[in-house]
């Protein structure tokens, strides 16, 4: 299963203790989800958010993964599942097709 996630700061947060130990943690784990292709795509979003295409066997994997984020704490996670673009233009197309009227 694939999930876009968009990430961001979370409002009222408490800063963290060392930002910038936190930063670097936060490159080495990201880093390391791109090399094991949990992540299939990581981007920063100017100008201080960030999205990545997540891999997930299930919803709870996925909640492990955010779960995980070494920034979980002071983070806000918006999450969307994905289907394959192809099959989602075709189902559509047949949704469409079965419920238009019968010619005449």
């Amino acid at each position: 299963m694939k999930f876009l996630v968009l990430v961001k700061d979370r409002p009222g947060a408490p800063p963290p203790a060392d930002p910038i130990e936190l930063n670097r943690r936060v490159r080495t784990w990201v880093t390391q989800q791109l090399q094991k292709r949990t992540f299939d795509c990581a981007y920063y979003v100017i100008p201080h958010s960030g999205l990545c295409i997540v891999n997930a066997s299930s919803h709870e994997d996925l909640l492990g993964q955010l779960r995980a984020w070494p920034a979980f704490s002071t983070t806000e996670f918006e999450v969307h599942p994905l289907a394959d673009v192809a099959f989602g233009i075709d189902n559509n197309h047949q949704r469409m097709s079965s419920n238009a009227p019968a010619p005449t």
